[in-house]
């Protein structure tokens, strides 16, 4: 790549993830969503290895220098590679409503371990193959794992968005697939390691092709994001309306209650509803009711399983809707007019 083609190339990508960092951050700051929080922490780590590898396209000495130190001690990469893979998890994990488990947390650490230990061999190409390799099996690994709980529970996962999800999930393991394809041709047959001379091409096609889908992906995450925010303000401003109009409280009292029936919710459950309905966090729960943050979730969780949602914006339309219908429904004795 010339280099006149290389910088306007390069401007151009760090202008697209300096957009989705600096607007995740300020979602992040306002809703504190740890999904955006990732995002923003994600492409910070890709700008700054972007630039690394654009001053080892545009500056020779600064080549040599930067391949002679990373095939010593390569702190940098593999940084930037561990906030990613933990980047990763993290939002898959988040975006379908499932903990990281202690077998997840085993694979990073036997990752985070290997990665370190990678430096000390002889340098040769099978060294830098061995060390990108396993950033891109745990990146398809953790995009296959989730992509295999949604399709195991289809119940759980349905509509337009755990589509989307889906779609982002199969993406992310063939990217990686296609970059260990791509790794293993560019460090076998074109880079050169000896002892005395070393050339690297820093430089991945189908990595900076998976950077920029993802950041098209994570832009409609953010529409989606402020989009599902203005609709919770609209659901949460409907239900409580009573304390605005003059629409008695008992009838909305009348309507929680048979919203819980309807559902088989406990008494306990009823009351962690009525302040979820608010669009409260589980720690506001924990400290309206004066209840443990463990107790709290326990109890959204099993009211998220009785109603049959994942997130909080289903339950708060799936409400809005039975509350809708309860207030234009006609009481069951109320006699015709003539």
């Amino acid at each position: 790549m010339e280099k006149g083609v290389s910088f306007l190339y390069n401007l151009f990508i760090i202008i697209v993830y300096s957009g989705i960092m600096w607007m995740s951050f300020f979602l992040f700051l306002n809703g504190k969503n740890k999904i955006l929080l990732w995002i923003g922490i994600i492409y910070s780590a890709i700008i700054i290895d972007d630039i690394v590898t654009f001053a080892s396209e545009q500056f020779q000495s600064f080549a040599e220098n930067y391949n002679r130190i990373f095939m010593i001690v390569p702190t940098h990469k593999t940084l930037i590679y561990l906030t990613m893979s933990l980047g990763y998890l993290i939002i898959f994990k988040s975006l379908i409503n499932k903990k990281i488990t202690w077998y997840d947390f085993s694979i990073l650490g036997i990752y985070v371990t290997y990665m370190f230990f990678i430096p000390v061999m002889d340098n040769s190409a099978w060294k830098i193959f061995l060390y990108y390799l396993p950033s891109q099996l745990y990146n398809a690994y953790v995009g296959a794992e989730v992509l295999w709980t949604t399709k195991k529970n289809p119940e759980f996962y349905q509509g337009s968005f755990y589509r989307w999800c889906r779609w982002l999930f199969c993406f992310t393991v063939i990217m990686n697939l296609c970059i260990i394809t791509e790794d293993s041709i560019v460090i076998f047959h074109f880079d050169v390691y000896s002892k005395y001379y070393i050339n690297m091409n820093n430089r991945s096609i189908t990595s900076d092709i998976m950077y920029l889908t993802h950041a098209a992906f994570s832009a409609c995450y953010l529409m989606y994001y402020l989009k599902t925010s203005l609709r919770n303000i609209t659901i949460v401003n409907s239900v409580n309306s009573h304390t605005h109009s003059s629409l008695p409280s008992d009838i909305e009292e009348s309507i929680l209650h048979r919203f819980s029936e309807t559902y088989h919710l406990t008494f306990r459950e009823r009351e962690i509803l009525k302040v979820l309905l608010l669009d409260k966090t589980n720690q506001e729960i924990s400290d309206d009711l004066f209840i443990s943050l463990g107790t709290a979730k326990t109890h959204v969780h099993n009211i998220f399983q009785k109603i049959g949602v994942v997130k909080r914006p289903q339950l708060l339309s799936i409400y809005d809707t039975f509350r809708k219908e309860q207030l234009n429904a006609k009481p069951e004795n109320e006699t015709p007019s003539p």
